[in-house]
């Protein structure tokens, strides 16, 4: 323990006796002054665990503000920041969700979750390079994890090394087969790659299989008219799909597909 000054002393001393002074001469505190004294001076304590899991079951607005006063009460919690990070990406505040995760990560270098989180919102910005970076820390922690080999293939997509990006599909195949998110990305990167008929054929794969989303169905449609299928669009996009949305797709892919333009050209103007 550090010495005491002979100046803190006096201090602490001269102190006392004003408070002595003080307490004989001042009226006894009321039990409302006491309450208003307790809640001033008690520390900000987290949430319970009850009150956490009923904020996940919250619409996204409402688990924002909670996170964010968990955040506020101690920057330094994992669990805080991961949640806070997470829903911020999830109601598009990229830069502050990236911003969160990176700070955390600061004081968990290579977390699997938290390196996720930064590396989408990374991607959302158009920084893949950045988050090539921070998923290199993270890969070795994380090879049993599908969903960061395909965060992986989609960084390295995004960087137009698409026979890696693919090869970190099919890891991730490997560990969650017939996954339907994992299907989709890897016929996206057949199709940036110009090879669009193995693109169909595992967009296809994908749609037949259970937890299929839009994006799957939209994905296929791109791959159909970019090899100028065009009635086979409006089959695919069924009867849930508006036909004037489903015309004007066929529309567009037209116009992309005129006799200058072919996939071989298209494939050369991908970013």
């Amino acid at each position: 323990m550090p010495a005491i000054h002979p100046f803190s002393r006096i201090a602490a001393a001269l102190s006392l006796a004003a408070l002595a002074a003080a307490c004989a001469t001042a009226t006894p505190p009321t039990e409302e002054e006491l309450a208003l004294i307790d809640g001033a001076t008690s520390p900000l304590l987290p949430a319970t665990p009850e009150a956490r899991a009923l904020a996940e079951q919250q619409d996204l607005l409402t688990q924002a503000s909670f996170w964010a006063s968990e955040y506020e009460k101690n920057p330094n919690e994992y669990e805080s920041a991961l949640k806070y990070a997470r829903v911020l990406r999830a109601i598009g505040s990229g830069p502050r969700s990236a911003e969160v995760a990176a700070q955390a990560l600061s004081m968990r270098p290579g977390d699997v979750e938290l390196t996720m989180i930064f590396a989408q919102a990374m991607l959302d910005q158009g920084k893949a390079q950045d988050a090539a970076v921070a998923l290199a820390r993270a890969e070795v922690v994380g090879q049993g994890d599908w969903r960061l080999m395909s965060v992986i293939g989609v960084t390295m997509d995004s960087l137009d090394q698409h026979p890696a990006a693919q090869g970190y599909y099919l890891r991730a195949l490997e560990l969650s087969p017939d996954n339907p998110k994992i299907l989709s990305n890897l016929g996206l990167s057949y199709a940036l790659e110009g090879k669009p008929g193995l693109a169909e054929q595992t967009l296809r794969k994908a749609i037949a299989l259970p937890g299929a989303d839009s994006r799957v169905t939209q994905n296929l449609m791109m791959v159909l008219g970019l090899q100028g299928k065009f009635e086979e669009i409006g089959v695919v996009a069924g009867p849930e799909m508006p036909s004037a949305l489903v015309d004007a797709n066929r529309d567009y892919f037209r116009a992309m597909l005129n006799p200058t333009r072919s996939w071989d050209t298209l494939r050369g103007t991908q970013d």
